[in-house]
This record gives structure tokens, sequence and C-alpha cells, in this order.
């Protein structure tokens, strides 16, 4: 069974955080229908913003998911820590770090994956929160800026140093964004350099591909992203058939949600 921090998961298949995707209504389909665990939205660390509508309805909680799995994004150490701070005041149980959205727009502000190109600031960053808050910080990046630096192991590193408790990667650079497929060396690379969980992300869509990834990686488990797009059963089902037991049959309301 997989763990983060003093959590046991019901499964080792997450959610994974999406801006405008993953919004309460949303991970409760998918929780109820089996994810592990799910993610909030992304949330900005700006002080300016944090009681902005947007904000307000990212940070809304159901106190019956458990664990309450949160994202901040910014590229402020202080700003982070408050904002963590904020979340588990909230109510939040988990703080996930984005270090690997790849949007044009917040790369500009040097946050998401922008952040894997300063080591010494990751590590900043991951202090500041890390010692924020009592609860598990765990990080989701890249492979790294671009091909020619990948340095996935080397944030891996930091980040258990820092005392993050899971990390997840997903197999593209920030230069990549969604173009081609992921490799999933990279992470196998960053499995075999900590020994903190590590979940696999990128093109992963069924639970064939999911079992050929934690083979080939060693990953502690998976996180399903835009595969979930329309489909909050995904998850659940992947979690089933990592299982090994038949994926139960949605009823005609859960599919044409």
């Amino acid at each position: 069974m997989v763990a983060v921090g003093p959590y046991k998961l019901a499964n080792s298949v997450l959610l994974a955080p999406m801006a405008g995707i993953t919004d309460l209504p949303f991970r409760r389909l998918a929780w109820r229908l089996g994810a592990g665990m799910v993610y909030g939205e992304m949330t900005v660390a700006r002080p300016d913003l944090w009681h902005t509508r947007k904000s307000v309805e990212r940070r809304m909680l159901d106190c019956r998911i458990q664990p309450a799995a949160v994202q901040i994004a910014g590229a402020e150490p202080k700003w982070m820590a408050e904002a963590a701070r904020q979340h588990v005041d909230d109510g939040a149980q988990i703080i996930d770090i984005n270090m690997g959205c790849p949007a044009k727009k917040v790369c500009e502000k040097a946050a998401g994956s922008a952040l894997l190109r300063d080591e010494s600031l990751v590590r900043s960053i991951l202090d500041a929160v890390v010692h924020a808050v009592d609860v598990p910080v765990t990080l989701k990046i890249r492979t790294g800026w671009c091909p020619n630096t990948k340095n996935a192991v080397a944030i891996a590193r930091i980040a258990e140093v820092s005392g993050v408790s899971a990390l997840t990667v997903h197999g593209r650079t920030r230069a990549c964004r969604f173009r081609g497929c992921a490799e999933h060396q990279t992470v196998a690379d960053v499995v075999s350099s900590v020994d903190i969980p590590v979940f696999a992300n990128g093109d992963i869509t069924d639970v064939n591909q999911a079992k050929s990834v934690i083979k080939r990686t060693g990953a502690a488990g998976v996180m399903i992203g835009r595969s979930a797009l329309g489909a909050p059963w995904l998850p659940g089902r992947i979690a089933q058939g990592l299982a090994g037991t038949e994926p139960r049959e949605l009823d005609f309301s859960a599919r044409m949600v």
C-alpha cells in the first residue's frame, strides 16, 4: 500500500491537479469512482490574488475526500509558505508544489516548470513550504526545462533532502510541452535516486500502459492527467485493473457527467 506521509492511499492511481478541470465536483466524481487520491486545481500563491473569486472556488474542499490534497504555484518562497499555511488552515492535508506547468503565462512569472532552471530557488521554496506546515508536502515536476538540460534527478534529490514526502514526474520537458511521447527512462532514474514514493505521469491512458510504465520505472504508482478529461472514472478503472479486479460497470448517469 502506498503512503504519502501518514496517509495510506486506497490505491496507487492519482488524479492530477488540472486548472479549470479538477474542480470540486470533478474531484468528488473521481474519488467516488475509485481514484486513490485527487488533487485540487492549481492555486496561485500571490497574496493579491488569494481572495479572488477564482481562487476561492479553487480552494473549496470536501471533508469526505481524504486526504484533502491541494496544489500551489509561485516563485516567491515566503508567499508559497504563506499560501501553504492558509490552505492547511482551510483543511488541506497535503500540499503539492507545482514545478511542472508548461503554460507560458505561468513560466513568464518564473513559476511552474520555469523553476527547474534555478535549483537554488527550488531548494528555497521547498524548504520554506516544508517548514511552514505540519502536513506532507509533495512536488510535481517535469524531466527538465529542455531535452539538453534534464535535471529531474537533481531536483528529486533536493526535494528529498528538503523533506518532501512524494514526487510526481511528467515524462516530458517544458520545451516539449505535450508534443511527442512521454519518456519514462528519466522517471526510472528518479525512482532509483531517492527513497520517497515517485509517481509517473504522462501518456497513461489505460491499465496496460499503467502496468508497463510501473514495470519499466519502478514507480510507486501513476498520476492520470489529460486522459481523465471527460472521464473522471478513468483513475478508478486503472486502479481496479492494477489490482487484478474486474472494472465495475458504470451506470449511465456517471458516464454522462
